[in-house]
C-alpha cells in the first residue's frame, strides 16, 4: 500500500523523528543536484533480522529473502518494503576465495540485513512525502498495514524540528592513522612492483582513522548531510554500533531487470574558487592516468555484468564524465545492462560484489594484493548499503566516505587506485582530500552553516 501526504517536515526533522531507534535506518539522497539524488527512505520496528559470518552468505541471504513479488512495485517510489542493510568488503572477498588474515576490531557481522514492512519516501524531485507499506511479511500480532501506515503519518505530523547542532564542540577527538604516511607511501610502491611483475593494472589501496567520539550516531550523521550531501548517504544502527555513510558512488540498481552502475576513478580536491575549481576540473577531464583508471574499471564492470545480462545488452552509456561534489570532483562512468529472464539480484551479486572501483584489476588478484598490504580489516568501507526489494529490485551503493561508530570510538576509511604511474605522494594526499568533508563534519567549521540541503517547496 502506498499513501502521499499531504503535507511533512523538513526531511532533517524526520530523520530526528525516526533514526534514533535501534535497528532504524536512512537512506538519504542528500545531494539531490544530482541525476541519482531524488528520494530519501527512513524506517525503523523492522519485522525479522539477518546475520552472518560465514564464507556462503548469499546462499543463506537469498533463502532468507524468498522468492521476489513482483506485484509489490510502484512505479512512483523507489521502494516499498523489503530488506534494508550492508555487505562488508570481506563478505564478497571471501565470497571470491580470497579470506581474510586480519583480526575484526569493529563488532559487526560479515553481512546484516534487516525486513522491513513499513518505510517512509521523501520525493526531493517532486516534494512529496509517502508513507508505504505491505501485508503478510510480519507474522501474527501485527497490525493490520492501514493502521501502521495510520501510526507513521502521525508520527510524522508530531515530528519537531531537533535542536542546532552546538559547533562549539567537535563531534570527534584526535584522529589517528592505522597506517603512518610512510608506511601508507611504502604500500603504493609495493603495488606499483606488482603491476611492473605483471600481476596487476590497478590495486585500491585504502587506509583507516580512529579517533574517540562522544557524540550520538544521528548526531554525527546530522553533521556529515549538511557538510557534505551525497546522493547515496547512509545512516543504518545495528546495536550499540552505528553505520555512517556520504557516498557519491552507484554500484548496483536493478529495477524491472535494468541494471545501471556508475563507477568513480579519479580525483581533484575543490578549493573553494571558482577560478581554481575550473582548472583542476578540467585537469582532471585531461588527465590521461585518471582516464586509464577509469576505463580498466568501466571494462572490469562491463564483464561482471556481461555474465548475467541478456547477450549484447550490457553497453557503456557514458565513458566518463566530471561529476561535482562538496570537496571533490569526480570522473565518472555510467554501464547499464539488462538481465537475463532466469536471473536475479542473488547471480547479480555472485557476478559483481564487490564492485571493481574498490579492487582493481584483475579483481581476485587485486584483492589479494590489498589483503597483503592493508593493516586492518575494511569491513562496511568498500563494501555496499541500500536494499533488496521485496519486488526483486536492489540498489546498492558503493560504502565509500563511510564511518563507523563503535563502542565510543569513530572509525573512518580512504584511499585510491594505484596504477603504473601514480606517484606515491599524490595518492596519500589524495586519501586525505577525499575525507575532507567528512573531516569538515568532525570538527567545528563555518562552513557547516551553509547546508543547501532542503529545499524550499
Amino acid at each position: 500500500m502506498v499513501r502521499e501526504l499531504t503535507h511533512g517536515p523538513s526531511v532533517e526533522t524526520a530523520i530526528g523523528a525516526f533514526a534514533n531507534a535501534t535497528g532504524s535506518f536512512v537512506l538519504e539522497s542528500s545531494d539531490d543536484r544530482h541525476a541519482d539524488g531524488r528520494f530519501t527512505v527512513l524506517g525503523d520496528d523492522p519485522v525479522e533480522l539477518f546475520s552472518s559470518d560465514d564464507s556462503d552468505w548469499l546462499t543463506a541471504l537469498a533463502r532468507r529473502v524468498g522468492p521476489a513479488d513482483p506485484g509489490l512495485c510502484d512505479e512512483r517510489l523507489p521502494f516499498v518494503g523489503g530488506w534494508v542493510g550492508y555487505l562488508t568488503y570481506e563478505a564478497g572477498a571471501e565470497m571470491n576465495g580470497v579470506p581474510s588474515a586480519r583480526e575484526r576490531d569493529i563488532a559487526l557481522p560479515r553481512v546484516y540485513m534487516a525486513l522491513y514492512d513499513t518505510a517512509i519516501v521523501y520525493d526531493h524531485r517532486h516534494c512529496r512525502w509517502w508513507v508505504v507499506g505491505v501485508d503478510g511479511i510480519g507474522g501474527r500480532g501485527r497490525d493490520s498495514v492501514d493502521d501502521r501506515l495510520d501510526v507513521l503519518e502521525d508520527r510524522l505530523r508530531r515530528a519537531m524540528p531537533p535542536a542546532p547542532i552546538d559547533r562549539s564542540i567537535a563531534a570527534a577527538g584526535e584522529a589517528k592513522p592505522v597506517m603512518t604516511p610512510r608506511n601508507y607511501v611504502a604500500a603504493v610502491e609495493r603495488v606499483k612492483h606488482y603491476i611492473a611483475a605483471g600481476d596487476v593494472y590497478q590495486v585500491n589501496l585504502t587506509q583507516r582513522w580512529s579517533a574517540p567520539s562522544r557524540s550520538s550516531a544521528v548526531e554525527i550523521y546530522r553533521r556529515v548531510r549538511m557538510a557534505n550531501p551525497a546522493p547515496f548517504a547512509a545512516l543504518l544502527r545495528i546495536g550499540e554500533t552505528a553505520i555512517i555513510s556520504a557516498s557519491p558512488e552507484l554500484f548496483l540498481d536493478l529495477h524491472d531487470r535494468r541494471i545501471v552502475t556508475r563507477p568513480i576513478k579519479g580525483t581533484r580536491p575543490r578549493a573553494g574558487d571558482d577560478v581554481l575549481d575550473a582548472i583542476r576540473s578540467r585537469e582532471l577531464l585531461e588527465s590521461e592516468k585518471d582516464w586509464s583508471e577509469l576505463t580498466m574499471i568501466v571494462d572490469l564492470m562491463r564483464n561482471d555484468l556481461g555474465r548475467v545480462c541478456e547477450f549484447g545488452s550490457v553497453r557503456v552509456v557514458c565513458p566518463g564524465a566530471i561529476e561535482e561534489h562538496p570537496s571533490v570532483y569526480h570522473l565518472v562512468a555510467t554501464v547499464e545492462g539488462r538481465l537475463r529472464e532466469s536471473h536475479g539480484w542473488v547471480d547479480l551479486l555472485q557476478s559483481a560484489f564487490p564492485g571493481g572501483s574498490i579492487t582493481g584489476a584483475p579483481k581476485i588478484r587485486a584483492m589479494q594484493i590489498i589483503r597483503e598490504l592493508e593493516s586492518t580489516e575494511r569491513s562496511v568501507y568498500c563494501g555496499s548499503i541500500g536494499w533488496i526489494g521485496l519486488d526483486g529490485s536492489m540498489q546498492l551503493n558503493i560504502a565509500i566516505r563511510t564511518m563507523v561508530l563503535d563502542r565510543g570510538r569513530l572509525h573512518w576509511f580512504s584511499g585510491g587506485a594505484v596504477v603504473a604511474d601514480s606517484d606515491a605522494d599524490a595518492e596519500y594526499a589524495e586519501a586525505i582530500a577525499k575525507v575532507a568533508g567528512l573531516r569538515r563534519a568532525l570538527r567545528t567549521d563555518e562552513s557547516m552553516a551553509v547546508s543547501g540541503i532542503e529545499r524550499h517547496c
